[in-house]
Parts: C-alpha cells; structure tokens; sequence
C-alpha cells in the first residue's frame, strides 16, 4: 500500500525537528518524555517484563528503543513500508508488519497493551471508530489500550500542526470524542493524562507536568483504559 509517509520516511526526523525548533527542543526530548507515559503506564497491566506490547502506526520507531528494552517483546505496525524499512535497521529486536490501515494483521486478543502516538489525526474521520475497534479486537481481556494525540485546545500545538507539512492531512480530536470512541468498543476505567505543559528537561518543569497533568491545556493528552473481561465471549464468537 502506497502512504503518503513512504514519502517523508528519510526526513521525517529532521521536518519534526524544524517544527519544534521554535521551542529549543529536538524532537529526542519529546519522544523520551513519551516513553516514560507509555512505561509508566504498562505498569499498570502486570509485570512489564512479561508484556507483549503493539504499536499501531509506529513509523520509523523512534519510540521502539526505549520501549522494546522495557517489555517482554514489541511488534510495530504501518501502512508506509519506507518507513518501516528504518525502523527494521534501527530496532531489529521488534517484530514489524506492515498493514492496509483497516484491519491489524493478528489474531483476537494477540497483545496485553495497544497504542497509537499521534496516528489517529491523520486517519480519515469516518474510519477513526474503525481504528479503534481494530486496536480492541486485538487486545486480550484485561489488557491496556493507549492513544496519544494532540490537543487541539493548546495554541502551539495548534501552531505545530499548522506549520507542519506532515500534518496538512490532521484532524484533531478532543479527548470526550476519543473517550467516546473507547466507550462504543467497551472499553473501561478510562483516564485522561495531558502532558507537555513546558518544553522543558530539566526535572524541576517534568514535576511541574506530572502536577498539572489534570488541567486540559497540555500540549498533547493521553486516552487509555482497559478492555472488560466481558469481551471474551463477544470476540471468542
């Protein structure tokens, strides 16, 4: 399947960067402060050695060297095989597979944690239920499901987005409309995290997020929430 990322996959790291250059950050800053929501949140499943873990729309795995180091095996998805391609060169412990963005190519109940870092703007707005249902299909019962996006009520990330040639395609959503999409695949104890008030590294300003992290004005937010034993029966049919 042709993507649009096949495109970008050589410089994606680099347009990221001018993108957020304005705010002294390199984009390591970011993704590393996105591994650590990510493993602190696996936390809650069981023991994180144990886990088998999936990422939906993973790119060039620029997240897969932290994560993959923390969990029993990783395994990433994309419907851009260009970008896969460095990911395979970078982190050739993970597992990728690429996909025809509709449906995961494994079994029900494959994985024990499912995310997506900012993919789901960029699916058509029709077909973000389908995502998600895709997402929960291949979950275990009891198992963590866990979206990143951008938060449309920040001014920068809107500025970001906008001046971001990755992102002309971007529809953001607001957290109650993917706390609805969890909802409508039963998905339960939802929790909303915001992150990235401050672009800053130093430990004084990570506090300072981790505090505020209630307040809806971070510059991205997490979605997760755990899908309901009662889901056995129904994918099992």
């Amino acid at each position: 399947m042709n993507s649009k990322f096949d495109l970008y996959a050589q410089k994606y790291q680099s347009i990221i960067d001018n993108s957020l250059g304005v705010f002294g950050q390199k984009h390591d800053f970011f993704v590393k402060e996105k591994v650590g929501v990510l493993i602190e949140s696996f936390k809650e499943v069981g023991n994180i050695k144990k886990l088998n873990v999936l990422d939906v729309g993973c790119g060039i795995g620029l997240y897969h060297g932290g994560v993959s180091k923390a969990v029993n095996a990783l395994y990433g998805v994309d419907v851009s095989q260009e970008s896969l391609d460095i990911a395979i060169l970078n982190n050739p412990e993970v597992s990728y597979e690429t996909y025809d963005g509709i449906k995961l190519p494994f079994p029900d109940s494959m994985f024990d944690c499912v995310y997506a870092i900012c993919v789901l703007h960029h699916v058509p707005k029709e077909r973000w239920q389908k995502f998600i249902s895709e997402m929960n299909r291949v979950v275990r019962p009891g198992g963590q499901l866990l979206v990143i996006e951008h938060n449309p009520i920040n001014p920068a990330t809107q500025w970001i987005v906008r001046s971001c040639e990755l992102d002309d395609d971007a529809v953001l959503l607001l957290p109650w409309r993917l706390n609805q999409l969890f909802k409508r695949v039963g998905i339960e104890m939802l929790k909303v995290r915001y992150t990235l008030f401050t672009p800053f590294s130093h430990k004084f300003f990570r506090k300072v997020d981790n505090l505020l992290c209630r307040i809806p004005f971070g510059a991205q937010y997490l979605v997760k929430g755990r899908k309901s034993y009662e889901q056995k029966v129904k994918w099992g049919n």
